[in-house]
């Protein structure tokens, strides 16, 4: 495979944004994450080259770097009540201008599910946690019980 081509099936990072924009990484960085913290120029020219160049903010790679993540893990056992959707688009309404992001799941009210919910969301170091109902396994109490984010 031509390097262009194998080049052109990579994500373009924020090292190619700060390369066309003509400015360090760190200057890139906080012109995306800190953007009052820098230039109007140069946040304009950080601006045009993400868009030039169509950059995606890797998300879990800044979760990493930052020890912090925008996710919320929602956990439900149904779609088909009208209670639980009501709740998700509620708590959506209110994260979403904070700069969070929901990941849903929905247990079907088995307990095998929902603790399999529980593990593979916190493996992904959600900021917070909402679940319904008291009906858990002890398994998945003891998931619950290891989490230090909060849970509603």
């Amino acid at each position: 495979m031509s390097s262009r081509r194998r080049r052109s099936l990579e994500r373009v990072t924020l090292s190619d944004v700060a390369r066309s924009a003509g400015c360090s990484l760190m200057s890139a960085s906080r012109a995306l994450s800190q953007p009052e913290r820098v230039s109007d120029a140069l946040r304009e020219r950080v601006m045009a080259a993400v868009k030039a160049l169509g950059y995606v903010p890797h998300t879990a790679a800044r979760s990493l770097a930052s020890a912090r993540s925008n996710l919320v893990a929602v956990i439900i056992p149904s779609l088909s009540n009208a209670v639980f959707v009501d709740t998700v688009e509620a708590v959506q309404r209110v994260l979403m201008p904070a700069g969070y992001e929901l990941m849903i799941g929905v247990s079907h009210y088995r307990p095998e599910e929902d603790e399999r919910l529980l593990r593979a969301y916190l493996a992904h170091q959600p900021a917070g946690l909402l679940v319904t109902g008291f009906q858990r396994s002890d398994a998945a109490r003891e998931v619950l019980g290891s989490y230090t984010s909060p849970i509603v």
